[in-house]
């Protein structure tokens, strides 16, 4: 930091303690405790506040950040200061050094556009609260920032006059560039599956609607708080919505305060909705998808491909003749391959079942004698090979892996390849 910044820093500590009078201090040992600071990286804002408070000073209200703008937010920013609306919040159980952490995430939105949160404790949080966000901080996860209100974060709920008019203006989206965090979305898309159900919300029972959509780009989930009367086969223009995702399948979530326009049915007709068949760098850019097509040369067989022994209960694969939810069971018998798949340009994994393996090797379970020697052909007949995976793609910190529906031999013969090409090549000569 400039000499001259950390001139003003001193200034504004000085300015704090002079308004709420501490211990004395002198200019010069301020200097040397804020530059200590400064040296292990402690953000500015951050030091000053402590500085303050450590020679009996009350914190300043200038001492604060300013207010960011949520579409001005990077990774890594400390001591962020919003002022926002709650657009959507959750909760999750998750497990902190095998313990387990009730955590919440959402949706946070202002006049600039709209961003992900979590909130590592209770804020009391609820959707549609107004509220001002100091020491909050930002991190980068899965290509996508988030703010996170930690042990140091305050949050006050406001009232609407004080901050601006909050407005996401709506901009329309096609499925395939539908992420999660964003806000005031707009699609026209066909209702390809719909389930009801009901759920308890603080005491109350309420209606919530949940399937599939999809555009002639793919699909996503969605969830309906809200009785728009929708059917399998309707075609709708949503406007209003937002967007949550689950390792990497974005799902558009959206409620009364929403349009839902219902459309010509031939608008968006169901031939024209296909599996869409993506490069592997897309897929890992895009970190997960819903119904996919991929293609790659199997370069990896994976450790836990072969015989494995699963929970008759809850289906995982049992470790050590034990399942992680059940304790010690007799297994029941399955086979599975987990292959490492590369097009040159990116790579994931995926996992193929029972049926499709035994499709892929051409032969049945019954047909194998020993893991090893299955191991060993799946080697055979399928390292350096080309097959192509249809399913759904979910991303995590480790990458993608799709859990295959259906898949496939994809080599093409070398020869007839050649004179293919040699037909084309007279052609145009």
């Amino acid at each position: 930091m400039a000499e001259d910044s950390i001139e003003q820093q001193i200034d504004d500590i000085l300015e704090s303690l002079r308004e709420s009078p501490g211990k004395e201090v002198s200019r010069e040992e301020l200097e040397k405790e804020l530059k200590k600071f400064l040296e292990y990286g402690v953000p500015p804002d951050h030091a000053k506040q402590t500085l303050v408070k450590k020679f009996g000073g009350g914190v300043k209200q200038s001492l604060v950040s300013e207010r960011s703008l949520l579409v001005d937010l990077k990774p890594n920013q400390q001591s962020v200061h919003i002022v926002c609306r709650i657009v959507s919040v959750n909760p999750r159980d998750i497990i902190v050094k095998g313990e387990s952490r009730k955590i919440f995430y959402g949706i946070l939105g202002d006049e600039s556009g709209t961003v992900q949160f979590t909130a590592w404790k209770d804020f009391e949080l609820e959707k549609g609260d107004l509220v001002e966000i100091t020491n909050a901080y930002t991190k980068e996860w899965q290509g996508s920032l988030k703010v996170n209100f930690g042990d140091r974060t305050k949050v006050t709920k406001t009232d609407v006059s004080e901050i601006p008019e909050i407005s996401l203006e709506p901009r329309q989206y096609k499925i395939y560039e539908l992420r999660g965090g964003l806000g005031g979305v707009e699609v026209t898309i066909r209702i390809l599956e719909i389930q009801e159900r009901e759920v308890e919300i603080s005491g109350q029972r309420k209606k919530v609607f949940s399937g599939m959509i999809g555009d002639e780009t793919g699909k996503a989930q969605f969830t309906a708080w809200h009785d728009f009367k929708l059917k399998e086969g309707n075609v709708v223009r949503i406007t209003g919505g937002y967007v949550k995702s689950w390792k990497g399948i974005p799902q558009l979530t959206f409620d009364e305060k929403a349009t839902v326009e219902k459309l010509d049915a031939n608008k968006i007709a169901k031939k024209d909705i296909k599996t869409q068949k993506i490069m592997l760098s897309e897929l890992e850019e895009r970190n997960g998808a819903l119904d996919i097509e991929v293609e790659g040369t199997v370069i990896e067989i994976r450790k836990g491909s072969g015989l494995v022994q699963r929970c008759p209960e809850c289906n995982r694969v049992l470790q050590q003749g034990a399942c992680s939810m059940h304790g010690v069971v007799d297994g029941k018998a399955d086979m599975r391959m987990k292959l490492v798949l590369d097009d040159g340009a990116g790579s994931v994994s995926a996992i193929i079942g029972k049926e499709l393996t035994e499709k892929l090797l051409g032969k049945t379970m019954s047909d194998v004698s020993g893991d090893d020697s299955l191991i060993e052909e799946m080697n055979t007949l399928l390292f350096g090979h080309r097959i192509s995976v249809r399913g759904n793609a979910l991303g995590d910190q480790f990458g993608v892996t799709v859990i295959a529906r259906d898949a496939k031999r994809a080599d093409f013969d070398v020869s007839v390849e050649a004179e293919r090409l040699a037909q084309e090549l007279e052609e145009f000569l």
